[in-house]
């Protein structure tokens, strides 16, 4: 593991998309008035005529973007998580109906800082699983932002990409490579299993590792839409406890998806949700609203330990 090199996911991201468009030119950026702060700057200097800006006009930004794949486009959209995914209408009827190759880029999600309450995207995950034909991608590192992109670059389908604005130490091995559907098993326990995804997979690595004990299995799941229900079982039937975490609402999120499976497969396992109350968060630095949403790693820790 590289836990040196410290940037965000959505830098990641902005690199990483900047790549992949010298390999393909069918690759669009769409920015909504914030492709400095969703990080499309690197993509609009090195390719300024595969570049629009459309202003604050999400609704419009998705039907250019649709109009744009049926000639064999791959147009990237981003803005705030909370505002893309608000047009989900537009997203349903636009993208969806026609299964057009859109890639919707949500940033700023989770509990993302000072930008304001209404500016945190902490229902996107159960608007996007929902919609027909999506995909839903959610990178926990950089280096997994990068594997997850070229993935995307590739695919035609309607992607849903949930980038968090954390800056996050790359943990994962050089070696990694992304599995569409496939959890990535960071740590294998015995007992306990802590299932995340996104930034809360680093925080939770951490309070594991402070906590000294071997028993604890740490699986982070990026792929979110598809997920190899089998793999995953294969998986959960080591533990007979589990516990999710994740920075969005706890109804519809990743708890749900993991409350499913248990469920439909009438698997003998005791279950703790660990997430957001359904409505909004304060306005303040990540650091206190980890503190105060009991997402940082001493609440965390003391989270394990209790269940």
């Amino acid at each position: 593991m590289n836990m040196n090199k410290i940037i965000s996911i959505r830098d990641a991201f902005g690199k990483a998309l900047a790549n992949e468009g010298k390999k393909n030119k069918k690759i669009l950026a769409i920015s909504i008035d914030l492709k400095g702060a969703c990080k499309l700057s690197y993509f609009f200097k090195d390719f300024p005529n595969r570049s629009f800006e459309v202003g604050i006009a999400e609704a419009n930004a998705i039907g250019i973007a649709t109009g744009l794949s049926f000639d064999g486009f791959r147009p990237f959209v981003a803005s705030f998580g909370s505002f893309l995914t608000g047009k989900n209408t537009e997203i349903r009827n636009s993208i969806c109906y026609n299964n057009a190759s859109v890639v919707v880029v949500g940033t700023h999600c989770g509990l993302i800082g000072s930008d304001g309450a209404t500016q945190s995207a902490l229902q996107d995950l159960s608007i996007m699983r929902s919609m027909p034909y999506f995909e839903v991608f959610q990178p926990c590192t950089p280096l997994d932002t990068k594997e997850i992109i070229k993935y995307v670059c590739k695919s035609k389908k309607p992607t849903y990409l949930r980038i968090a604005r954390n800056e996050i130490p790359e943990f994962l091995n050089k070696s990694y490579k992304f599995k569409i559907g496939i959890p990535n098993e960071i740590i294998k326990g015995k007992k306990k299993l802590i299932i995340s995804s996104g930034a809360m997979v680093y925080n939770c690595l951490r309070a594991i590792k402070e906590l000294k004990k071997s028993n604890y299995g740490l699986l982070n799941i990026s792929s979110i839409k598809p997920l190899n229900i089998k793999s995953l079982i294969n998986k959960l039937k080591n533990y007979n406890k589990v516990i999710t975490v994740e920075d969005h609402s706890v109804e519809g999120g990743l708890g749900s998806i993991i409350s499913e499976v248990i469920a439909e497969n009438n698997l003998n396992i005791k279950l703790k949700n660990h997430g957001l109350k359904n409505g909004f968060i304060d306005s303040d630095v990540p650091d206190n609203l980890e503190k105060k949403y009991s997402m940082d790693v001493k609440s965390l820790k003391k989270i394990f330990l209790n269940f």
